[in-house]
């Protein structure tokens, strides 16, 4: 299995610029919510850097994984290239402007996958993930400015995030933002007995790249797999859909929005399964996408994840994670999990909109 190191580490940071020429006494004049609110709303052209950080994560106070990144940004182009090093087991991450390339050095793994299919990069900068993360937080946190403090010799705002609900399981965060830049120095991620933290070594808003910047050299020994193939993934219609979660499922009938595609991802493993997913748009954006499987069998004992909570859903016990917008539940023996891809999908729009489902009725 490939490490994801590098995927995981933008939901804990933020990189480029965002709100160049924003004064320092603006923001510090802020409330908190205001800053994130700028932060959110903030329209600027995408910025191109070099950085250098360090990822460390401790549990119960101990250290338990040290990762060393790398991160190149063309902001013209979009292309980037993302290099982790955790232990000597150097992983690289490459995305040319029409294929993302996947190399892990120790395993002599690697994988290729077309970017033009995707609606969404796998590997989006931490920028831009970090927003999309303040996006979904900012409802169930309170946002606190901490004030100005001196950080790798550098003047930063501080703020901080921590949960509302004081007995819920979500994370509490601190980000120390460098505002004449609007670059996230360093940030923290808090849960129960766990923490993350990413800083920031070496920061060029300047660089010059070449044209083996964004190419990844693999070795002629290593088979370059399509990730595709790997994954077991493939476009079906609806029928094909029935035929693989073996029985009919709710799906959405009403008008104001459409079906785009259905994807059916099968695993394999002692726990494999066929996975299908509906992906539903409005005026060709993306707007819900839920997946059907299985049900396996029930784990009482099974404990929620950050951000989650039990609710109720269409009469039965099932759960919503704020952080990704996602309601889960199991129904006539399959599960389904409904995801909301913007900001309008609060917990409510979403249990409206899964009321509406319903079994088609068999053409006649």
């Amino acid at each position: 299995m490939i490490k994801n190191g590098w995927k995981w580490i933008g939901s804990i940071l933020i990189a480029g610029s965002l709100l160049a020429g924003c004064a320092e006494k603006e923001l510090l004049g802020m409330s908190g919510d205001d800053m994130i609110e700028k932060i959110i709303t903030a329209e600027s052209e995408p910025g191109s850097y070099y950085a250098e950080g360090t990822v460390k994560m401790w549990t119960d106070s101990e250290v338990t994984n040290t990762i060393h990144v790398k991160e190149w940004v063309d902001g013209k182009t979009g292309k980037k290239r993302i290099e982790t090093d955790e232990n000597g087991n150097v992983s690289y991450a490459v995305h040319n402007g029409s294929e993302i390339l996947i190399y892990e050095e120790e395993a002599k793994t690697a994988f290729a996958m077309d970017s033009s299919a995707l609606q969404q990069e796998p590997n989006q900068t931490q920028k831009q993930m970090l927003v999309d993360q303040l996006e979904r937080m900012r409802d169930n946190h309170n946002v606190k400015m901490l004030g100005q403090e001196k950080l790798q010799d550098q003047e930063v705002i501080h703020i901080e995030l921590t949960p509302k609900d004081e007995d819920s399981l979500s994370m509490s965060s601190e980000y120390w933002i460098n505002p004449k830049e609007w670059m996230v120095v360093k940030a923290t991620s808090t849960h129960g007995d766990t923490k993350s933290e990413f800083l920031y070594d070496r920061i060029n808003y300047n660089p010059e790249f070449t044209d083996q910047t964004f190419t990844l050299d693999i070795p002629a020994d290593v088979e370059v797999k399509k990730m595709n193939d790997v994954m077991n993934n493939q476009e079906i219609t609806l029928e094909e859909a029935e035929k693989s979660v073996g029985q009919p499922f709710l799906q959405y009938v009403g008008k104001d929005m459409n079906l785009s595609r259905i994807e059916l991802i099968s695993s394999m493993g002692e726990n494999g399964r066929d996975e299908v997913t509906l992906y539903y748009v409005k005026d060709n954006k993306p707007e819900i996408s839920m997946t059907v499987f299985k049900a396996l069998e029930e784990n009482g004992d099974e404990k929620l994840l950050p951000e989650e909570k039990k609710v109720n859903i269409r009469d039965t016990e099932g759960s919503y994670m704020s952080m990704i917008r996602n309601l889960s539940w199991s129904e006539d023996g399959l599960r389904y999990s409904v995801m909301g891809e913007n900001d309008f999908w609060t917990e409510e729009q979403l249990q409206m909109w899964v009321n509406e489902l319903q079994i088609p009725k068999p053409a006649k």
